[in-house]
């Protein structure tokens, strides 16, 4: 069976499809004339006529397979194994990308045609596509008559649209299969693949050799590397190795290298280096650890509760504190709310603006429906990250991963109210009774639902529901789901799909109105909280016990740092003093931690030689010069010196991290830590402390 690549994008469109398509989508899908896929149509009836398969058309336009299941799934299965020969424009796209940026001098037009079986013109409208692309990593394209095509740009950024290119068009599976079954055996259905070829860029003895050293040292991590970032490290690996053998190096500012030694993951990447070098007989510039330390802290993506207490995470939970302020004043919703919110978009902006920095390449396979479903809040919260990171450039990637957030969060706050339905059925009410009654046992969020058949559409206002529901296409109806009345498992899915769109939509629209309620609660659920309260107020006493406000004279933070632990070991709550200054100050090597726009640094620990969870504030007789979490230098009067022991409880972390958001969120707690007035600090902190406690009980 010949199939040509774009019949094959056709068939699998139609095979495969979750909802349904015309020729006038499938044109612009395949960015082709109509004309086009009526000519492709024609083959593809064929096609289909050998497998006892037809083509059909439906009302409206849509295109149907019919023919038994098993047909289309031998189809399908034919199609999957069968390398393709004509290339769709995306694949052909990609292929010429990945030649050229592998290929160390120039490339004639005629020879990338020729292998792609095109024309030269053809070929060099596609590079018209490439030249945008590769801008984003600062590359140029060099075209000249007689000379050929050829990339040219920094070694770091070749790389990284390298990686970027085999990690946005390669599929997990084959990755696997390719490096972890017999590479000498081989797998001609993955090799024949997009994936296979563009792996073709790295040898593949050099791919299982790389995975096999990072899949022996990762369990040393502290945290889990989801697939994607584990593939991204190899592939990364493999292809710093292939071009270093091949004479080509990597450079790092020295200021950033040394930034990077301070922290965990640079240890990890050292190791890492060590064993490489050993096994390819090569020396590894420092560079190469310094670009894989960014990689592994790139790839840093985990929920902990103590993540305001989390090394450097104090800067970004500023920024997005500010962030949750200016999309709560732009949407009229106070975000605040939802009390998980801040910790969620700290863990999730510490690796991506550290990707940002970094220009690393950022992948959302959900950016488009996210723009889609909430164009309102994508808008607000677009606007409001470029004004919380003025520096930095938020592709629309991220911009969705945000969204995502804060539509999680609307989801999870209270006061929604319930979603009004209407179902349409061709004609007889029983299956849209039968189908009403479906709904409403599934989706708990379904208040009321209304069935009508598609005659008494005529003259009715339909923009009184949240959500229409319909067996059958709807022509004067924008926004619609189309179900079979049986309700499989897929049209399941697109209808939870439309109620979380809706609801959404509903909290942008109405503010929130926050009702609590007291429920009886069983023997064992009291005899839990009473216990879990205990341990909370046992764990506010020890902060309570060391929260004091001292006077410190001293002309470096060293010396500032040293005499503040002293105070805290007179009082019983630390056992060493220079241990816990030097973690102090490694700290500080990491990331500023003076707060901007006050007179206050925030020094914070976790260590052994810590006993119990503290609080302290120390008063500056000489202001000193420190940086700050925005990277400026500034003057501070104040260091603020919260402690916590090594391995602490759930209960002592969240203490302290509330502490933490205390100092983010409310100004009028740095307006009194900056009033060095003792006796308003102690009065100020303890009552908080209090309420704290009491919202336990």
């Amino acid at each position: 069976m010949y199939v040509t690549g774009r019949e094959r994008k056709i068939l699998d469109r139609l095979l495969g499809q979750d909802d349904q398509v015309t020729v006038k989508q499938l044109a612009k899908e395949l960015d082709i004339s109509t004309r086009t896929v009526h000519r492709d149509l024609k083959g593809i009836e064929n096609i289909l006529a050998e497998r006892e398969l037809s083509l059909e058309k439906e009302s409206g336009g849509v295109l149907l397979v019919k023919g038994l299941v098993n047909q289309k799934k031998t189809l399908k299965m034919e199609l999957s194994q069968q390398a393709s020969v004509d290339y769709t424009p995306e694949e052909r796209h990609v292929l010429i990308l990945s030649k050229l940026l592998e290929t160390r001098e120039p490339v004639k037009l005629v020879a990338i045609a020729n292998d792609l079986g095109v024309t030269v013109a053809t070929i060099s409208h596609d590079l018209d596509k490439i030249e945008d692309h590769l801008k984003d990593f600062q590359l140029k394209l060099v075209r000249k008559r007689g000379y050929g095509v050829e990339v040219v740009g920094e070694e770091s950024g070749i790389r990284e649209a390298i990686s970027q290119l085999i990690m946005t068009h390669m599929n997990e599976l084959d990755f696997f299969t390719m490096v972890r079954q017999n590479i000498h055996e081989g797998n001609q259905v993955v090799e024949d693949s997009l994936s296979g070829q563009l792996l073709d860029i790295v040898n593949k003895e050099t791919l299982a050799l790389i995975e096999h050293h990072v899949d022996e040292l990762r369990k040393d991590l502290s945290y889990p590397l989801a697939d994607s970032a584990y593939i991204a490290l190899v592939v990364h690996l493999a292809l710093a190795i292939e071009r270093m053998q091949q004479g080509e190096k990597i450079h790092i500012d020295e200021t950033q290298l040394e930034k990077l030694r301070a922290t965990k993951e640079y240890s990890f990447a050292e190791d890492l280096i060590e064993q490489l070098a050993g096994a390819f007989q090569l020396s590894i510039p420092e560079a190469e650890t310094g670009h894989i330390t960014m990689h592994l802290m790139g790839a840093k993506a985990r929920y902990n509760r103590d993540s305001l207490l989390e090394e450097s995470s104090m800067s970004i939970a500023f920024k997005a504190k500010q962030l949750i302020a200016k999309v709560s004043r732009r949407v009229g919703i106070d975000f605040n709310e939802y009390d998980r919110l801040l910790n969620d978009l700290v863990v999730h902006l510490k690796p991506s603006v550290y990707r940002l920095q970094h220009n690393m390449d950022i992948e959302n396979s959900f950016t488009d429906q996210m723009e889609e479903d909430y164009p309102v809040l994508f808008e607000e919260v677009e606007k409001s990250l470029q004004e919380v990171f003025p520096g930095l450039h938020f592709p629309r990637e991220e911009t969705a991963f945000i969204v995502m957030h804060f539509a999680s969060a609307l989801l999870n706050m209270e006061g929604v109210s319930g979603i009004n339905v209407l179902v349409v059925c061709s004609s007889g009410i029983g299956t849209a009774k039968i189908l009403a009654a479906k709904l409403k046992k599934k989706f708990n969020e379904i208040e009321q639902i209304e069935h009508h058949s598609l005659f008494d559409l005529k003259g009715m206002d339909i923009s009184q529901y949240d959500l229409i529901v319909s067996t059958i296409r709807l022509v004067d109806v924008e926004a619609y789901v189309q179900v079979s009345p049986v309700l499989p498992q897929k049209d399941i899915h697109k209808i939870e799909h439309a109620i979380r769109r809706v609801r959404v939509t509903k909290q942008l629209k109405k503010p929130v109105m926050v009702q609590k309620g007291e429920d009886e609660k069983s023997f064992r659920a009291i005899q839990a909280k009473v216990g879990a309260y205990e341990r909370y107020a046992r764990n506010i006493s020890k902060v309570l016990d060391h929260l004091h406000v001292t006077n410190i004279k001293a002309t470096h933070v060293d010396g500032a740092l040293d005499q503040a632990v002293h105070h805290l070991k007179e009082a019983g709550a630390v056992s060493e003093v220079d241990d816990i200054v030097d973690h102090l100050l490694e700290r500080e090597k990491i990331g500023g931690l003076g707060i901007p726009e006050t007179s206050l640094a925030l020094y914070h620990a976790r260590s052994s030689s810590i006993d119990q969870p503290s609080f302290s504030v120390h008063i500056l007789d000489d202001p000193l010069k420190v940086e700050g979490m925005d990277g400026e230098e500034m003057v501070i009067k104040t260091v603020l010196l919260m402690l916590a022991p090594e391995a602490p409880s759930q209960e002592g972390l969240e203490t302290l991290s509330f502490i933490s958001s205390l100092i983010i969120e409310d100004e009028e707690c740095t307006s009194i830590l900056e009033s060095e007035n003792e006796e308003k600090i102690l009065h100020y902190l303890a009552n908080q402390l209090y309420i704290f406690l009491k919202s336990k009980g």
